[in-house]
C-alpha cells in the first residue's frame, strides 16, 4: 500500500503541487492546484499555495484575495497570515507604482492590521508615510514616519530621504530636531 494511501484525494494533490513547486515546476504546481479546487471543497493549502504561486508571477490582487480564503477557512495560521502580509505589500508597491494612492494606503492599512513583524510593520509605515506625503498630507505622513522612527530608529535616515524626496516635504537639515519630531508625532 502506498505511504499516501491514507490521505484523502485533495492533500495527495496538495503534496505534489509542493513537490512540483520545489523542483521549480511552477506550471505543473499550478494545473495541479487547479485541479485539486476543482475536484475537491476549497482547502486551506491548496488556497494558501496558489496565492503563493500567483504572488510568485507579480498578481498581489490574487494573492491577497486567496490568502484571505484561506484564512477564513484556517484562521492565525502563521504562514498565511505572512504571506498576506507579503501580498498586501506587494499590492501597496504596484498600486504606488499605478499612481493609485488611495489604492497603496489602503493596502499598507491592511497589512498593518496583520500585525506582520517589526520589520515589516517600519516598511510599511515608511511606504504609508511616503503615500500620505504624495498625497499632500503632510501631518499624517509624520504620524507614520513617527511611528515607525519608534519601532526602529534605525530607518532615520530612510524617513529623512523620503521627507527630502517628495515634492509635498520637508528637508532637516538638524536630524536631532527630526528624531525629536518623530518621538512627537
Amino acid at each position: 500500500m502506498p505511504a499516501n494511501a491514507s490521505l484523502p484525494a485533495v492533500e495527495v494533490l496538495l503534496a505534489q503541487a509542493i513537490a512540483q513547486l520545489n523542483a521549480g515546476q511552477r506550471s505543473d504546481a499550478q494545473a495541479l492546484c487547479a485541479q485539486a479546487m476543482a475536484q475537491h471543497a476549497p482547502h486551506p493549502g491548496v488556497l494558501q499555495l496558489v496565492a503563493l504561486l500567483q504572488l510568485h508571477s507579480g498578481k498581489a490582487e490574487q494573492a491577497l484575495a486567496l490568502a484571505q480564503a484561506s484564512l477564513a477557512l484556517r484562521p492565525q495560521h502563521p504562514p498565511t497570515e505572512g504571506l498576506a502580509a507579503e501580498a498586501c505589500f506587494a499590492l501597496a508597491v504596484q498600486r504606488q507604482d499605478a499612481h493609485d494612492l488611495p489604492g497603496a494606503e489602503q493596502a499598507l492599512r491592511s497589512l498593518l492590521r496583520l500585525q506582520p513583524p517589526p520589520e515589516a510593520q517600519m516598511k510599511a509605515l515608511v511606504n504609508l508615510g511616503i503615500v500620505l506625503q504624495e498625497r499632500g498630507a503632510l501631518a499624517e505622513a509624520l504620524q507614520a514616519y513617527g511611528q515607525a522612527y519608534r519601532l526602529q530608529p534605525d530607518c532615520l535616515g530612510r524617513i529623512a530621504h523620503a521627507l527630502a524626496a517628495a515634492p509635498q516635504g520637508q528637508l532637516w537639515l538638524d536630524l536631532d530636531g527630526l528624531r525629536r519630531a518623530l518621538q512627537r508625532a
